[in-house]
């Protein structure tokens, strides 16, 4: 009997063998909100529960993705610990325009008392209504990373310095953080989602460095994916940029299946991390400007090398054409009848 999409993810999460690979988008950075599905609908949609739902649903249905993702954006934590967001519009994705902190120490105190928690409660709500209208679709509940929460509240130059001059207290800052996302976390999967993606595009070695990788971001990531994965759900990790040298690093991350950017060369991916679910990596470059025939042969060469997930490398610009994103979907969906 044929998987359905929901039992296939969830599947290659525990690292069972299926009958072909996932081809999801999981939103809130890499959501496939693009601006033909977003400027059909109302402009509350980042704040409207049911409104957020039926968008999840249409951007399913257009783009034909294996699966049902929310928010359409990483600003949600942000604006809970004090930062103020501009929502956007069917163009704009949603911004960060202040940072909600001066200091470190006003950071963790919003961790421990969140100030604007209204869209985390759409955000549960809506997964609450996609759960229970859509039993066959994993529903995918959506996490920024630590060290890209604590960029999006303080000043990212500020918050870099101190991991330089005073790394003892970022880190007991990351411990907050670390501790809010899981409470949003389970707060999530207690509204019915069935995987968490956890998207850090700050934590890149371009970025921070592979060394403040290793202090500051794996121990975080990690107690993320343990907690999540001892109450039975599935977990992704999405790292930006070019995480080939973070490789051996990221098996740290035992449990997670493991999302890259088009940067990262898939065959060394897999050679190093076969015990793994690994997932990606088609270019949000090719999706927005390339031919669907490119994009099809992108798809098959992850598909040859036998990547388990097949999904956009990154955040993909919201004038994606939408044929170029079923031409990614339909080409995976195929991939079983012509084994």
């Amino acid at each position: 009997m044929a998987l359905t999409a929901k039992e296939r993810l969830l599947a290659i999460l525990a690292g069972k063998a299926v009958d072909r690979p996932a081809v999801i988008c999981p939103g809130g950075m890499m959501s496939a909100a693009t601006t033909e599905v977003l400027g059909k609908k109302p402009m509350n949609f980042h704040t409207d529960p049911v409104l957020m739902a039926e968008t999840a649903e249409e951007i399913q249905r257009s783009s034909g993705f294996e699966n049902l993702g929310v928010p359409f954006c990483m600003t949600v934590e942000a604006e809970a610990l004090g930062s103020q967001v501009d929502l956007g519009d069917a163009a704009v994705e949603p911004r960060v325009a202040v940072y909600g902190a001066r200091e470190i120490e006003e950071m963790i105190m919003a961790c421990e008392e969140p100030t604007a928690v209204n869209r985390l409660d759409v955000v549960f709500k809506s997964i609450e209504i996609l759960s229970q209208n859509n039993h066959d679709l994993p529903v995918i509940g959506n996490l920024t990373g630590p060290l890209s929460l604590a960029t999006s509240v303080l000043d990212p130059m500020k918050f870099f310095r101190l991991m330089r001059k005073e790394p003892s207290k970022v880190h007991i800052c990351l411990e907050h953080i670390t501790k809010f996302l899981l409470g949003f976390a389970r707060r999530q999967l207690a509204a019915g989602a069935d995987v968490i993606s956890i998207e850090d595009p700050t934590a890149t070695g371009e970025i921070i460095g592979n060394a403040n990788f290793r202090e500051f971001v794996t121990p975080r990531l990690a107690r993320l994916v343990r907690e999540i994965r001892a109450v039975g759900a599935g977990v992704i990790v999405h790292i930006c940029g070019d995480a080939g040298l973070l490789l051996e690093e990221l098996r740290q991350l035992e449990g997670a299946g493991l999302s890259f950017d088009s940067m990262v060369d898939m065959r060394d991916a897999k050679a190093k991390l076969a015990e793994m679910p690994l997932m990606g990596n088609i270019s949000t470059q090719v999706l927005h400007q390339g031919h669907p025939e490119r994009i099809t042969r992108a798809v098959e060469r992850n598909l040859n090398l036998g990547i388990d997930i097949i999904s956009p490398a990154c955040g993909i610009s919201l004038q994606t054409p939408l044929p170029n994103l079923q031409a990614l979907t339909s080409r995976v969906k195929a991939y079983a009848l012509r084994r």
